[in-house]
Protein backbone atom coordinates (compact mmCIF):
# COMPACT_ATOMS: atom_id res chain seq x y z
CA UNK A 1 0.00 0.00 0.00
CA UNK A 2 1.73 3.50 -1.15
CA UNK A 3 1.03 6.12 0.96
CA UNK A 4 0.87 9.44 -0.95
CA UNK A 5 3.19 12.16 -0.39
CA UNK A 6 0.77 14.93 -0.12
CA UNK A 7 -1.29 12.81 3.02
CA UNK A 8 1.60 12.40 5.01
CA UNK A 9 2.57 16.54 4.25
CA UNK A 10 -1.28 17.50 5.34
CA UNK A 11 -0.65 14.65 8.76
CA UNK A 12 2.81 16.37 9.78
CA UNK A 13 1.41 20.03 8.94
CA UNK A 14 -1.13 19.25 11.34
CA UNK A 15 0.55 17.82 13.93
CA UNK A 16 2.46 20.70 14.04
CA UNK A 17 -0.46 23.02 14.41
CA UNK A 18 -1.85 20.87 16.81
CA UNK A 19 1.00 21.27 19.04
CA UNK A 20 1.25 24.85 18.31
CA UNK A 21 -2.52 25.44 19.93
CA UNK A 22 -1.67 23.57 22.67
CA UNK A 23 1.40 25.70 23.25
CA UNK A 24 -1.46 29.19 23.00
CA UNK A 25 -2.12 30.88 25.71
CA UNK A 26 -6.13 30.25 27.21
CA UNK A 27 -8.09 34.04 27.72
CA UNK A 28 -9.90 32.64 30.38
CA UNK A 29 -8.02 33.23 33.87
CA UNK A 30 -6.90 30.51 35.89
CA UNK A 31 -8.68 30.13 39.43
CA UNK A 32 -6.02 30.26 42.15
CA UNK A 33 -4.75 27.18 44.41
CA UNK A 34 -5.77 27.03 47.54
CA UNK A 35 -3.32 29.47 49.68
CA UNK A 36 -2.13 31.12 46.77
CA UNK A 37 -2.64 34.89 47.85
CA UNK A 38 -4.11 37.31 44.75
CA UNK A 39 -3.82 40.79 45.06
CA UNK A 40 -7.67 40.57 46.52
CA UNK A 41 -6.43 38.52 49.71
CA UNK A 42 -4.14 39.79 51.82
CA UNK A 43 -2.13 37.25 54.73
CA UNK A 44 -3.16 37.09 58.21
CA UNK A 45 -0.92 39.80 59.62
CA UNK A 46 0.90 40.40 63.08
CA UNK A 47 1.70 42.70 65.21
CA UNK A 48 4.94 45.49 63.91
CA UNK A 49 6.91 43.43 66.98
CA UNK A 50 6.51 40.33 64.81
CA UNK A 51 7.52 41.66 61.78
CA UNK A 52 11.10 41.83 61.73
CA UNK A 53 13.22 43.62 58.56
CA UNK A 54 16.39 43.20 59.14
CA UNK A 55 17.15 45.78 55.92
CA UNK A 56 15.28 48.59 58.10
CA UNK A 57 17.67 48.01 60.88
CA UNK A 58 19.90 50.66 61.98
CA UNK A 59 22.75 47.99 62.34
CA UNK A 60 22.80 47.86 58.77
CA UNK A 61 23.38 51.63 57.94
CA UNK A 62 26.47 50.53 60.33
CA UNK A 63 27.25 47.86 57.97
CA UNK A 64 27.29 50.34 55.11
CA UNK A 65 29.03 52.74 56.89
CA UNK A 66 32.03 50.27 58.01
CA UNK A 67 32.29 49.25 54.62
CA UNK A 68 32.16 52.01 52.87
CA UNK A 69 34.90 52.00 50.20
CA UNK A 70 35.57 48.28 50.56
CA UNK A 71 34.91 45.89 47.64
CA UNK A 72 32.62 43.08 48.92
CA UNK A 73 30.60 40.56 46.37
CA UNK A 74 26.97 40.90 46.40
CA UNK A 75 25.34 40.94 49.71
CA UNK A 76 21.73 40.20 50.80
CA UNK A 77 20.71 39.89 54.36
CA UNK A 78 20.05 36.99 56.48
CA UNK A 79 16.24 35.60 56.90
CA UNK A 80 15.55 35.34 60.34
CA UNK A 81 14.51 31.50 60.14
CA UNK A 82 18.22 31.09 58.82
CA UNK A 83 19.77 33.00 61.31
CA UNK A 84 18.25 31.01 64.01
CA UNK A 85 19.83 28.10 62.48
CA UNK A 86 23.30 28.97 61.71
CA UNK A 87 24.05 31.43 64.66
CA UNK A 88 21.56 29.58 67.49
CA UNK A 89 21.66 33.02 69.53
CA UNK A 90 18.53 34.26 71.68
CA UNK A 91 17.62 36.74 70.07
CA UNK A 92 15.80 37.84 73.37
CA UNK A 93 19.17 39.01 74.02
CA UNK A 94 19.83 41.01 71.36
CA UNK A 95 18.27 44.48 71.32
CA UNK A 96 19.17 44.25 67.13
CA UNK A 97 21.13 42.55 64.68
CA UNK A 98 21.90 42.51 61.01
CA UNK A 99 23.81 39.68 58.99
CA UNK A 100 25.33 40.21 55.63
CA UNK A 101 25.71 37.49 53.62
CA UNK A 102 26.82 36.97 50.37
CA UNK A 103 24.29 36.20 47.23
CA UNK A 104 26.68 33.73 45.66
CA UNK A 105 28.18 30.44 46.99
CA UNK A 106 31.34 31.07 45.72
CA UNK A 107 31.71 33.89 48.51
CA UNK A 108 32.43 33.63 52.31
CA UNK A 109 32.10 36.96 52.93
CA UNK A 110 29.57 37.28 55.97
CA UNK A 111 29.79 40.75 58.65
CA UNK A 112 27.14 40.42 61.17
CA UNK A 113 26.38 43.43 63.95
CA UNK A 114 24.88 42.54 67.24
CA UNK A 115 23.33 45.06 69.57
CA UNK A 116 22.97 43.02 73.14
CA UNK A 117 20.52 44.09 75.43
CA UNK A 118 23.06 44.02 78.26
CA UNK A 119 26.82 43.53 77.89
CA UNK A 120 26.88 40.58 79.96
CA UNK A 121 25.24 38.45 77.36
CA UNK A 122 28.15 38.35 75.31
CA UNK A 123 29.47 35.29 76.13
CA UNK A 124 26.32 33.73 74.55
CA UNK A 125 26.55 35.87 71.62
CA UNK A 126 30.44 35.02 71.19
CA UNK A 127 29.26 31.20 71.48
CA UNK A 128 27.20 31.40 68.20
CA UNK A 129 29.08 33.05 66.70
CA UNK A 130 31.60 30.20 67.06
CA UNK A 131 28.83 27.55 65.99
CA UNK A 132 28.09 29.39 62.78
CA UNK A 133 32.11 29.99 62.07
CA UNK A 134 32.68 26.05 62.49
CA UNK A 135 29.75 25.67 60.55
CA UNK A 136 30.82 27.89 57.77
CA UNK A 137 34.67 25.99 58.08
CA UNK A 138 32.73 22.56 57.64
CA UNK A 139 30.54 24.08 54.49
CA UNK A 140 33.99 25.41 52.89
CA UNK A 141 36.64 22.88 53.84
CA UNK A 142 36.89 20.93 50.54
CA UNK A 143 34.81 23.68 48.78
CA UNK A 144 36.95 26.61 47.30
CA UNK A 145 40.48 26.84 49.83
CA UNK A 146 41.15 30.69 49.22
CA UNK A 147 37.10 30.82 50.93
CA UNK A 148 38.04 28.68 53.51
CA UNK A 149 41.31 30.35 54.58
CA UNK A 150 39.11 33.61 54.76
CA UNK A 151 36.54 31.83 57.44
CA UNK A 152 39.80 30.84 59.40
CA UNK A 153 41.09 33.74 60.01
CA UNK A 154 37.08 35.56 60.88
CA UNK A 155 37.71 38.55 63.08
CA UNK A 156 35.54 39.95 65.75
CA UNK A 157 35.10 43.09 67.65
CA UNK A 158 33.41 44.33 70.67
CA UNK A 159 32.88 47.92 71.72
CA UNK A 160 29.94 48.74 74.37
CA UNK A 161 26.83 46.61 73.46
CA UNK A 162 27.77 45.98 70.09
CA UNK A 163 29.30 42.56 68.51
CA UNK A 164 31.04 42.28 64.66
CA UNK A 165 31.58 39.19 63.12
CA UNK A 166 33.74 39.79 59.96
CA UNK A 167 34.79 37.10 57.01
CA UNK A 168 36.44 38.96 54.63
CA UNK A 169 39.66 39.73 53.08
CA UNK A 170 40.15 43.36 54.64
CA UNK A 171 38.43 42.50 57.69
CA UNK A 172 41.29 44.34 59.49
CA UNK A 173 39.86 47.39 57.76
CA UNK A 174 36.19 46.56 58.21
CA UNK A 175 37.15 45.90 62.54
CA UNK A 176 38.94 49.06 62.88
CA UNK A 177 36.02 50.81 60.98
CA UNK A 178 33.92 49.56 63.56
CA UNK A 179 35.56 50.65 66.62
CA UNK A 180 35.99 54.04 65.11
CA UNK A 181 32.61 53.98 64.58
CA UNK A 182 30.51 51.99 66.76
CA UNK A 183 29.28 53.88 70.09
Amino acid sequence: MKINKKVIAIMMTLAVAGSLVGCGQSNTPETPETGVVTPEEKPEEGTEQDIVEPETSALAGLVETITEGIELPSQTTMLPEMFADAYGIDTSLLKDYYVSISMMNVHATEIAVFELNDEKDAEAVMEGIEKRQKGLEEQWMSYLPEQYELVQNYQTAQKGNKILFVINEEADKIVENFNNVAE
